[in-house]
């Protein structure tokens, strides 16, 4: 069947160029040839083109889709192929304009979206790789690599720029999600070579802008979409969860390595290409972090693996390799445009920081986050890319939306474990060799928080650097009848099941530490771990604890004046403490004891053992908690000092807020 379009269609070609004119009609008879000149031609026509949609439909509604490559339909794949062109180029051409393009796009692909979606499975599956094209194609069939991501992804990206209607069909049909999905892993693997584009020749930006087009559709796939739905659905078009993991990264080691790769823009302005491009990609950038971090946000995600295969490294090297060039000023009017500004390309080392920020405070094992996180150079890039006066930047709102800022105060409640304090005193010492103080005091906001946490970090670093700071019980036999000291990953020593925290060389060594006392600390110990058999805690108590006895000390005339106000039920009910490094500034406060069991969490110790303890009367307070958090999880603690005084002899070495020992510190495994 001919194409044919109906008369006030036609009637409207009138106010085309005769020549013009002519080749629809030759298009409209089935001339390829025409019809490629009409695509040709429509840069020329600018304001007109719209008025050659009917044709293109036409075109495309006229044969139906094959179901293969073979020398009968060459003409109509032919002409299917320029059609497609075609729509593409005219929406291609909107740019930005989103008044004008919501009305375009609509009559150009949302109105037909049931005549275009078969074509665009066609061109996916016969002529995107591994397709199933014969090896030598029919004479007279042409569809380059390029030609077939054009017409695969860009109906896609511009029904999503423009409409409502694209970004809802994106996030709840599954059929276009797995079509999407099935192009993002194609794409991922490409070369350069492979998306070269005839009539750009040495473009080599060309591969990297559709990269990045394909991390934003990627994340309006996840928005507002039932969470199992898509994950399962990249993971199938990945072939597994492991491979949908491994390309998420990849996308971002591809779009770091493409922004660093390009050019220095001479100018930074909107004219110039090259800044154009890069400020095109690193948003590319942004968006497949943020699209990692959806994998892993999402029911049936990722987020562990993720961490496991390196999505911090991952992060922290696309702004090491990046900030200087996202964040140097042009000093002209560009610097504060909406999309291509200073603060549009800071945006991209926000959201790097916001990923980190999230798995620190979702992952099960958030201290491992923040130690990898300090290894690959966390704390120098966040001093780096503090604002700078080109910005402009409101230091009364600096805490509204900046990540950096959020990430950084948040930092000092994770110097509590020893898996942390183990990196952060190498991470201070480079910083120290460094010497970042002048880029980063140009941002006030920045370096007053620094200044907090960088007096944190060194005091308790200093307290896991001294002896008492070593998690004895985990190397020594803790039978008071026994010295011998073994490895804490020998798996033949024995450890008690009550507490989780004691280790014996023998079982003979354990019966003895149990008729000597044990029996009496075994369940103040197990309080001091929350009653939970969390490994970091577990390796940190002794740490924990000297940062209770230090906090106790310097603070005891806060705590006297909130004993004051502590509104007791009974004469016998008792005041507790709370020392809650969950939070920074360490914050202090005071219950009665029966209130405190009743406002805390689940994991929390055990009341009795609260209530055997006694204290002097010059004393402000009966018992102390600490209260951590690891993950999502908080834990309230028995005083990790009382438990490991009254059991082992352990004493903090504080005393008047200064360490009074002096003896070196013993290994720590």
């Amino acid at each position: 069947m001919a194409p044919r379009i109906n008369a006030r269609d036609r009637e409207a070609l009138r106010a085309l160029p005769r020549l013009m004119q002519r080749k629809v009609d030759g298009a409209l008879r089935g001339s390829v040839e025409d019809l490629r000149d009409v695509v040709g031609s429509l840069n020329q026509l600018k304001d007109v083109t719209p008025l050659l949609l009917p044709v293109f439909h036409a075109q495309l509604e006229a044969y139906p889709v094959p179901d293969g490559i073979t020398p009968d339909v060459v003409p109509v794949i032919m002409l299917a192929k320029w059609s497609m062109g075609g729509i593409v180029q005219i929406c291609h051409n909107l740019g930005n304009n989103i008044s004008l393009g919501e009305r375009i796009v609509h009559d150009a692909v949302a109105s037909k979206w049931e005549t275009l979606f078969p074509w665009m499975q066609f061109f996916s599956n016969n002529f995107l790789p591994p397709s199933q094209r014969p090896a030598a194609l029919p004479h007279g069939l042409s569809v380059s690599t390029y030609e077939a991501l054009r017409i695969t992804i860009h109906p896609l990206s511009t029904l999503c720029q423009f409409t409502t209607t694209g970004r809802q069909l994106m996030r709840t049909n599954p059929t276009v999600q797995a079509f999407f999905f099935r192009a993002w892993v194609i794409v991922d693997g490409l070369k350069s070579d492979d998306v070269a584009d005839p009539l750009r020749e040495g473009d080599k930006n060309l591969s990297a802008l559709i990269r990045a087009n394909m991390c934003s559709l990627s994340v309006i796939c996840m928005e507002d979409t039932p969470a199992s739905l898509p994950v399962s659905i990249i993971a199938s078009a990945a072939g597994g969860t492991f491979p949908m993991a491994s390309l998420a990264l990849r996308y971002i080691r591809r779009m770091t390595k493409e922004v660093s790769n390009m050019p220095e823009p001479r100018l930074r302005a909107r004219e110039n290409v090259d800044f154009s491009s890069m400020t095109v990609c690193a948003t590319g950038l942004a968006q497949a972090i943020l699209f990692m971090q959806s994998l892993g946000d999402r029911e049936g995600g990722c987020q562990e693996l993720l961490l496991q295969i390196g999505s911090i490294r991952t992060v922290l090297s696309a702004v090491t390799t990046l900030w200087e060039r996202l964040l140097t000023p042009a000093w002209n009017s560009s610097d504060n445009e909406p999309d291509i500004g200073l603060a549009a390309r800071r945006r991209v080392l926000y959201i790097a920081y916001r990923y980190i920020g999230y798995s620190m405070n979702c992952a099960n094992d958030s201290a491992l986050v923040i130690s990898q996180a300090l290894q690959h150079g966390l704390l120098e890039c966040l001093l780096r890319t503090g604002s700078s006066p080109a910005e402009r930047v409101d230091n009364t709102k600096r805490f509204d939306d900046d990540h950096d800022i959020q990430l950084l105060k948040e930092l000092p409640r994770f110097f509590v474990f020893s898996k942390v304090l183990r990196v952060l005193h190498p991470a201070l010492k480079r910083l120290d060799r460094v010497d970042l103080q002048e880029r980063a005091s140009q941002d006030p906001v920045l370096w007053e928080v620094w200044q907090a946490v960088d007096s944190a970090a060194r005091t308790f670093t200093n307290f896991h650097e001294l002896p008492e700071g070593a998690p004895f019980y985990r190397y020594q036999c803790c039978s008071p009848k026994c010295s011998l000291n073994f490895s804490e990953d020998v798996v033949t020593a024995y450890r008690c099941s009550g507490c989780m925290l004691t280790r014996y060389c023998s079982k003979d060594c354990q019966k003895d530490a149990w008729e000597s006392g044990h029996r009496i600390h075994c369940r103040m110990l197990r309080s001091a771990l929350g009653n939970q058999d969390v490994r970091e805690i577990r390796k940190s108590l002794p740490v924990i604890a000297m940062i209770e006895s230090w906090i106790c000390e310097e603070r005891v005339n806060e705590i006297r004046a909130l004993d004051k106000d502590t509104v007791k039920t009974s004469d016998d009910d008792r005041s507790i403490v709370e020392v809650d490094l969950s939070v920074y500034p360490i914050e202090l406060n005071m219950y009665s004891l029966r209130e405190y069991f009743l406002v805390c969490g689940s994991h929390i110790f055990e009341r009795e053992v609260a209530e055997s303890i006694t204290t002097s009367e010059e004393s402000p307070y009966d018992v102390v908690a600490v209260k951590v958090r690891l993950g999502r999880e908080y834990y309230s603690l028995f005083s990790p000092a009382t438990a490991l005084g009254l059991a082992f002899g352990w004493t903090s070495g504080i005393q008047g807020g200064r360490y009074i020992h002096e003896h070196p510190r013993a290994p720590d495994t």
